[in-house]
């Protein structure tokens, strides 16, 4: 191979960063934080440890940029906020179910890694909740009050309403992808969503 074939394999930072990014995450959802050291992400990745820490010096950017690869769009923006816009009442929920159940389903990987980080004690789970996942609480916390404000649902800490859904939608998940449920329970994720729906609306509609 001549000096220009190799000038032009040479990844750019851009490149790099990303392919750094993809492998520190699979490693850490396959193995664990504990599990997984930045010799062998650099092993993996083909490049020496100082190139990991070249772009990523301390641990909480390498977490920060994992979570924006898992989350957000080429802009930088959360993909499932994106889905959201313009939609309200139960359109919102039936998305936010449907958009989360399918990215489980297509890749669980990133639970793994959220389940790892919290039982191990990485920050990276704080970070992401501080950020991605107080957004959709709040997000969602403010679609209830307006729908208490107009009458619709009964009055309730729209909080703890936001986090119920999310339970239901997160603990499916979980139960299907990593706990193996899917193995017995395939029922059609439409099926699945409309009963939420059907759920949490019956349960906090104004009586």
């Amino acid at each position: 191979m001549d000096k220009k074939q190799v000038l032009k394999k040479r990844m750019t930072k851009k490149e790099r960063v990303s392919q750094i990014v993809n492998v520190a995450s699979m490693l850490f959802a396959n193995k664990g934080f504990k599990g997984t050291t930045t010799r062998e992400i650099a092993r993996k990745a083909g490049i020496s440890e100082a190139v990991i820490f070249k772009y990523f010096s301390k641990k909480v950017a390498l977490y920060s940029a994992i979570i924006d690869l898992k989350c957000n769009d080429t802009a930088g923006q959360s993909r499932l906020m994106k889905t959201l816009e313009g939609k309200i009442g139960r359109d919102v929920f039936r998305q936010v179910a449907s958009f989360l159940i399918t990215e489980h389903q297509k890749d669980p990987s990133f639970m793994r890694l959220l389940m790892y980080s919290a039982l191990e004690g990485h920050n990276l789970s704080d970070i992401f909740i501080k950020t991605k996942g107080m957004e959709l609480i709040e997000f969602l916390a403010g679609q209830i009050r307006g729908l208490i404000k107009n009458k619709v649902f009964r009055e309730i800490d729209p909080v703890i309403a936001a986090r119920s859904f999310m339970g239901m939608v997160l603990h499916y998940s979980l139960a299907q992808e990593i706990y193996g449920l899917k193995k017995y329970f395939k029922t059609p994720n439409k099926n699945v969503i409309e009963t939420f729906i059907k759920i949490f609306f019956e349960g906090m509609t104004r009586r």
